[in-house]
């Protein structure tokens, strides 16, 4: 989906439509979280995506301001 793509430090994978969820990572790869986003509406997950930090750029292709570059930082070390 077009719209995810302008979330910085996030990848959309379409591979699993019928199950859909997000997979949070840490730095060092691993998963620490995954979010079913099933029953979600698209505004639902965006509304997710940015209270946990996520930067939406305003159009493809925008620079990430430097201070957004390695976020989203204020989400809990044991949880995203």
């Amino acid at each position: 989906m077009e719209r995810w793509a302008l979330y910085h430090n996030l990848e959309y994978d379409s591979s699993e439509e019928k199950n859909p969820h997000l997979i949070f990572y840490n730095v060092k790869d691993e998963v620490v979280k995954t979010v079913s986003v099933k029953n979600m509406k698209a505004d639902e997950i965006s509304s997710l995506l940015e209270s946990l930090g996520f930067y939406k750029r305003s159009q493809k292709g925008e620079e990430v301001p430097e201070e957004f570059q390695n976020f989203p930082l204020h989400a809990p070390r044991d949880e995203l």
